[in-house]
């Protein structure tokens, strides 16, 4: 492909990962094309409804539905027509065994075969097992339906750019990419790759060399799947240390800080806490453990890491237990329901399995969280055991104790007193660490962390 100002991007799947990556390429002034199979999401981006949560993407959309960089279709073969460079964003959800479902990948990439009459780029931003951007490849490369042999001036190139956008911080990470990761198999393609976002160099005053790094198309693939097995790697390991320092009457904490401390460890992703939940980080790493034993390696120190994480819960609730034996008809305020702040993504979140944990045993549960609760209503339902509060201490009205679940900012700026006195008893259980502990036995509580 030439050397182009005006090119064209189609972005095929308009999630969390796709709606951002349009909107953000819009934004760095490429014209760019939305696509989605479900009509009812086209409608409603059309109209400028985000149907999720993601902070900023509900004003990049009207921005640029106003100024016509960015349009929403759900005609996959006009698209194409229409595009240099497609994206492939859609879902790749886990099976039960916990391998990688890439069918949405390969039916798409059927879709796009029929399509592509003329040479186009196809950049796989979605998460896959390693060796996906060859089944892309050679679906691309098979004569389409009623066609004998592949045109001679159809040709594609299949590039790997996985994403690296944080759910609830997608704008943030596309504006400030700590790195740009690029698998190519055919190096001639760099200069179109650094075209691309050039614009977002230029907009945040950096070079090329300082973000990219280019590599062939597997080590992209495996580089995705590395990077969040690594990070639940971190946070079962701080886990596993929070419940000896809970045996020992040592502070997590302090621990945390201590080692976190060292350049070569960090202190990111070093918070004890009742695990880590959301879409991306537990489908990664089973599908990385999938990847390993698919080709005879020996990933077991990621399947601890995964029990770990599943005990977490377990290891919660005991705490409650140990304090407040029969938990029938007892009542608490639940703070929080999404797996992390800013986000209303309550798949995989700790929080929810705590509270079904807690229904079996006919607690009463009035849960309070800023953005979730709609979603929670949607997908969870209600019960005669469940009730909805307005805000965090009217969730803790006559309560036997509250739950953190969610280390949202706002839960640390409750004002204690206020909420010691409509409480029945004045008990907490941080299971986010979030709270001071000395503060908060100070002004009259019992506190539980885990590990502190």
């Amino acid at each position: 492909m030439n050397h182009k100002t005006n090119m064209t991007l189609a972005v095929f799947g308009l999630g969390h990962v796709g709606l951002p990556t349009a909107l953000g390429f819009a934004d760095l002034g490429w014209n760019v094309i939305g696509v989605d199979s479900d009509r009812s999401k086209v409608e409603s981006l059309t109209k400028g409804h985000v149907p999720f949560f993601e902070d900023g993407v509900d004003s990049l959309l009207k921005k640029h539905l106003k100024s016509d960089k960015f349009v929403v279709s759900s005609d996959s073969n006009w698209a194409v027509n229409q595009a240099d460079i497609l994206f492939i964003c859609v879902a790749t959800p886990e099976y039960k065994d916990g391998s990688a479902d890439i069918s949405q990948i390969e039916n798409l990439a059927y879709q796009l075969r029929d399509s592509i009459k003329s040479y186009k780029i196809v950049i796989q931003k979605s998460t896959t097992p390693v060796n996906t951007a060859e089944k892309i490849r050679i679906i691309l490369s098979q004569p389409k339906e009623n066609e004998e042999v592949q045109s001679a001036d159809k040709f594609v190139d299949v590039v790997v750019i996985p994403e690296f956008l944080r759910e609830g911080k997608a704008i943030e990470d596309f504006f400030n990419p700590q790195r740009i990761v690029v698998g190519l198999d055919d190096m001639s393609l760099k200069e179109t790759i650094i075209n691309l976002y050039m614009p977002l160099f230029q907009k945040i005053g950096k070079e090329e060399q300082d973000l990219m790094i280019f590599t062939d198309t597997r080590s992209a693939e495996i580089s995705k799947n590395a990077a969040n097995s690594f990070l639940a790697t971190k946070l079962s390991f701080i886990n596993m240390v929070s419940d000896l320092c809970l045996k020992v009457g040592a502070n997590i904490d302090s621990v945390s800080r201590s080692i976190g401390a060292d350049p070569r460890i960090g202190t990111d992703f070093l918070k004890a806490g009742i695990g880590y939940g959301g879409e991306c980080l537990p489908k990664d790493l089973n599908s990385f453990i999938d990847s390993g034993k698919t080709n005879g390696v020996n990933f077991s120190i990621l399947e601890e890491v995964q029990k770990v994480n599943d005990n977490r819960v377990t290891v919660y609730l005991s705490q409650i237990k140990d304090t407040l034996p029969n938990l029938k008809d007892m009542s608490f305020a639940v703070w929080g329901l999404a797996f992390k702040p800013n986000t209303d993504e309550i798949r995989n979140s700790p929080a929810i399995n705590i509270i079904n944990k807690l229904i079996e045993e006919y607690a009463k549960l009035r849960l309070y969280d800023p953005l979730a609760m709609p979603v929670f209503k949607n997908q969870i339902g209600t019960s005669e055991l469940i009730s909805f509060a307005s805000d965090p201490i009217d969730a803790a009205v006559d309560s036997n104790g509250v739950l953190i679940l969610t280390d949202w900012p706002q839960f640390k700026e409750q004002d204690l007193s206020k909420l010691f006195q409509v409480m029945k008893t004045p008990i907490i259980f941080d299971g986010r660490n979030m709270l001071d502990r000395d503060f908060v036995t100070e002004s009259g509580f019992e506190y539980y962390g885990l590990g502190i």
